[in-house]
C-alpha cells in the first residue's frame, strides 16, 4: 500500500485547498498592483516594476513612497545584488507578498509624465 502522507503530497487538486488564517486573507487576495511598495524603476534602455519593501529607506515607512525611483539611485543606495532583489519576481499581476500594505492604485500602465 502507498504511503498515505505521499498521495497528499502529490495530489495537486487537494493542494489547493488549504486552510488560511483570516490575517492571511488580505495577503493572498490581493496583488501587487494594490501595494503601496510597487514602484517603477527608471533605468537607461527600459523601466521594470519594484518593490520599494526591500530598500531600507522605504521599508520602515519613515518616508512617503514614490511612485518611481531612477535605478542609480537604487544601486547608490543597495548595490546591484540589491538592485536584482528589488526587481525580480515583481510584476503587478503576482499576488501580494508578506510585506503587502494596502495603497492607492499605482499607476503602472501610464506613462511617466516626464
Amino acid at each position: 500500500m502507498a504511503n498515505i502522507r505521499d498521495y497528499y503530497r502529490k495530489n495537486f487538486l487537494y493542494e489547493g485547498h488549504r486552510l488560511m488564517l483570516p490575517e492571511m486573507r488580505d495577503k493572498v487576495v490581493h496583488t501587487c498592483s494594490d501595494c503601496k511598495f510597487l514602484i517603477r524603476i527608471v533605468g537607461r534602455d527600459e523601466v521594470r516594476p519594484g518593490c520599494a519593501a526591500m530598500l531600507p529607506r522605504y521599508a520602515s515607512l519613515a518616508r512617503r513612497v514614490p511612485a518611481e525611483l531612477k535605478a542609480l539611485d537604487v544601486l547608490k543606495e543597495v548595490g546591484r545584488e540589491g538592485l536584482q532583489r528589488v526587481t525580480e519576481g515583481i510584476a503587478p499581476h503576482r499576488q501580494a507578498c508578506g510585506k503587502f500594505q494596502q495603497g492607492t492604485k499605482h499607476p503602472w500602465s501610464q506613462p511617466s509624465e516626464k
